[in-house]
């Protein structure tokens, strides 16, 4: 009976210690260095992984906060334009007016990394001067007259070229020859290739962003080279072109061109459609470059299609303030039952529209519609009797909306 009762006591301790284990709530760390970083929030629910912040003014900062894993053992950069601006998980900073490229990184003390990326994009107040990069970047040579275009520029003293985001590393000081509101006229110093930040001061000394310039020792080709038709009149336009002798389209040199300042014209030979090589020549044998998505190149790729372009841009749509027009005389070549073909861009902004009209927004070719993911690009509507109609009696037809880059108007 006394080994019974024994026995029962040892179960019964055994119970109370496995049930007092299996209760114990405390929290225990899963994290290890040796984890792969993810950062947990900002969350895209499209999956991208890219962000964008509008910032109503330079003095309203960017603010926002990042979670990551293993949190103990990463760190957080904040990178504009591949400078790194700020280090933690919660940045709270104010930029000059401008656009940036934007990266997040996590990265743990083993050196594992994971990214976000996206855009800044900071708006001048409205008496601040500013001038705004088109889509397709400012190119300019040291020793030519370059332009900015803008608002508020009169009262600009100085432009100052800094190679960081602050503005502080200023590599070039120079004071305009001409302003007006909406336009600055200066001409660069001799300087290094590559890009600088625009830093406009007044007179009082204070800086106001102005996005980016870049700068070429060479002589450049900025447009019109892409696509090409066949046996046709082709201008390229672009910055000290006025030296240009020569252009080679595959293995064809052409010698009869008109060269200014600003453009190259000449006739293309008969060609193919499909892909050709094109390369300019200066009448010393140096290279023109060809700026492209790949970087500035002495030769590219043109396209010869069986489209034929009637407009090239780009224009960012900001509804009357930037359209596109198209004159009548323009559309004399184009007929009747053609395909119009609009290729566009769709940078992030508060919302996107297109309407295809007439400059008075009178009867409109196409009705006003949203551009959403599933709008096509091109978008193409058919030239019939109605439009035809409609642009020799207004003598033009315009393409107006909000938050689209147009990029190039063709036929077919």
């Amino acid at each position: 009976m006394k080994i019974m009762k024994k026995i029962f006591l040892f179960a019964a301790m055994v119970s109370v210690l496995v049930f007092s284990a299996c209760e114990n709530n405390e929290p225990f760390d899963t994290q290890s260095p040796d984890d792969e970083p993810l950062i947990l929030k900002p969350y895209n629910e499209s999956g991208t992984g890219s962000f964008t912040y509008l910032l109503a003014s330079p003095e309203t900062p960017l603010l926002d906060s990042v979670t990551v894993t293993p949190s103990a053992y990463t760190t957080v950069n904040w990178y504009l334009d591949g400078q790194l601006v700020y280090t933690g998980t919660r940045i709270e900073m104010c930029f000059l007016a401008g656009k940036y490229d934007l990266l997040i990184e996590a990265v743990t003390n083993a050196g594992k990394r994971t990214t976000r990326t996206g855009t800044v994009t900071v708006n001048p107040n409205p008496t601040d001067p500013y001038s705004a990069a088109p889509a397709a970047g400012r190119h300019m040579v040291p020793g030519v007259t370059s332009v900015l275009e803008g608002t508020n520029l009169a009262g600009v003293a100085e432009i100052a070229l800094t190679s960081d985001v602050f503005g502080v590393q200023v590599v070039q000081t120079i004071v305009p020859s001409a302003a007006t509101d909406t336009r600055l006229e200066f001409v660069l110093p001799e300087m290094a290739d590559g890009a600088y930040y625009v830093r406009l001061k007044d007179a009082s000394g204070l800086r106001y962003g102005a996005d980016q310039i870049n700068v070429h020792n060479a002589s450049v080709a900025l447009s019109g080279f892409a696509e090409i038709a066949s046996a046709s009149e082709c201008v390229i336009t672009g910055v000290s072109l006025s030296n240009v002798a020569s252009v080679t389209i595959d293995n064809t040199v052409i010698t009869e061109l008109v060269a200014t300042e600003t453009t190259v014209t000449f006739t293309t030979p008969e060609l193919e459609v499909g892909d050709h090589t094109i390369s300019m020549k200066n009448a010393d044998g140096s290279d023109v470059l060809f700026i492209t998505a790949e970087g500035a190149v002495a030769e590219t790729k043109a396209v010869v299609s069986a489209e034929t372009v009637i407009w090239t841009g780009p224009v960012a749509l900001d509804w009357d303030a930037a359209l596109v027009n198209i004159t009548a005389a323009t559309m004399d070549a184009v007929p009747v039952g053609s395909t119009i073909l609009v290729y566009f861009e769709v940078p992030e902004a508060e919302y996107h529209n297109m309407r295809i009209t007439t400059p008075w927004w009178g009867d409109d070719l196409v009705a006003q519609f949203d551009v959403t993911g599933e709008t096509p690009n091109p978008f193409t509507f058919i030239y019939d009797d109605r439009c035809k109609g409609i642009v020799e009696t207004v003598g033009s037809w315009s393409i107006v909306g909000f938050g689209e880059t147009v990029n190039k108007i063709s036929f077919k």
